[in-house]
């Protein structure tokens, strides 16, 4: 009896010393099953999560006004740092060409807006960078008006630009503001560029104003594709449907965040034989926008 006893205690301790290793085992491919099963879980969360339209997108534009003396303003829209900026560039300005050098509203006038803005990215690259993408659109005043609509109004502080004397004389010496409608904006334009001394400092009243509207109303950027696609017929662009098109997602995303800002920059210049040129520190501020 105590001889079959002991065999039986024997034979459980074997068996739970042969059992214990596999059990062990078992236990720990579960738990390492079951991380795995975690990890692919969080992985495919991180890949499905949801990246608005536009978020990404960063367009840099030349914005030409086709009129007499045609004037520009470099745009640049930046999904990722959510942020737009304006920078007017004078028509005087002195961009090279293969025969030499010329104007931008030289330039513009005699071989299109796309021209003018090659010769701006060739002027500006280095040969140590790619050159930049720059598109254009090209319309006139009245145009620009009624893509923005013309109704869309803004107030403009014109201390910020002018002098006491200035705006005195402009009517604005008591009150700085000027309110204004889309459609009126290119009479104040005028306005404030007569009174501003210098190129580079008469073409920043456009920069000025524009960024004023789009502050003030946000909604204007994301409605401005649309504004391009129903006057088509009157501007000129290198903008493709697909691009006008992601262009316009990137502009809904960024006038939908509350953390938008919207400026403009001045890139100075310097007197030159027959126009201006961009000094260092304008130079570095146009590089800043296309790069």
């Amino acid at each position: 009896m105590r001889s079959n006893r002991g065999i039986f205690w024997y034979s459980l301790g074997l068996t739970l010393l042969l059992l214990l290793p596999m059990v062990l085992t078992v236990a720990f491919f579960t738990d390492q099953y079951q991380k795995q099963q975690l990890l692919r879980q969080a992985s495919a969360a991180d890949s499905t999560l949801h990246i608005e339209p536009g978020a990404q997108g960063v367009y840099t534009l030349l914005l030409v006004v086709q009129q007499e003396e045609p004037a520009f303003v470099l745009a640049r829209a930046d999904g990722p740092q959510q942020t737009v900026t304006l920078c007017a560039l004078p028509g005087s300005l002195r961009v090279s060409a293969p025969s030499g050098t010329t104007t931008l509203a030289d330039c513009a006038l005699s071989a299109g807006a796309g021209r003018a803005a090659q010769l701006l990215v060739g002027t500006v690259a280095t040969g140590e960078t790619a050159a930049p993408a720059l598109h254009y659109i090209a319309a006139t005043p009245a145009t620009w008006a009624d893509c923005a609509g013309r109704t869309a109004s803004a107030r403009i502080d014109t201390a910020s630009l002018l002098d006491t004397a200035a705006r005195t004389r402009l009517g604005y010496g008591e009150d700085p503001i000027a309110v204004c409608t889309a459609a009126q904006a290119s009479e104040l334009i005028a306005q404030l560029q007569a009174a501003l001394p210098g190129a580079g400092e008469g073409c920043m009243a456009r920069a000025a104003v524009w960024a004023a509207f789009l502050r003030q109303d946000p909604a204007l950027l994301a409605g401005l594709p649309d504004g391009l696609r129903s006057r088509s017929a009157r501007l000129l662009t290198d903008l493709l449907a697909a691009d006008l098109n992601a262009l316009g997602e990137t502009l809904t995303y960024l006038s939908a965040r509350t953390a938008l800002t919207i400026d403009y920059t001045t890139a100075a210049v310097a007197a030159a034989r027959g126009g201006v040129q961009l000094t260092e520190e304008g130079m570095a501020a146009v590089c800043a926008l296309l790069l």
